[in-house]
């Protein structure tokens, strides 16, 4: 069996992303100065953070 080496930055995941949105996150981007791909790997981070610290508040049992 071959076992995967190391992740690098070079990875990625393909979704599909509705045009009109791809198309404002571009916009959003252009007007930022920052690449799209930075800015969609930040909003994932984000949303991920703010869902654990949202289970995080949940009482345990």
């Amino acid at each position: 069996m071959s076992e995967k080496s190391e992740t690098t930055l070079d990875d990625c995941i393909c979704t599909d992303i509705p045009k009109a949105l791809y198309d404002r996150v571009e916009d959003y981007c252009k007007a930022s100065g920052i690449a799209p791909r930075e800015f969609i790997f930040d909003a994932i981070s984000e949303k991920l953070f703010s869902i654990h610290r949202e289970r995080r508040r949940k009482p345990r049992l």
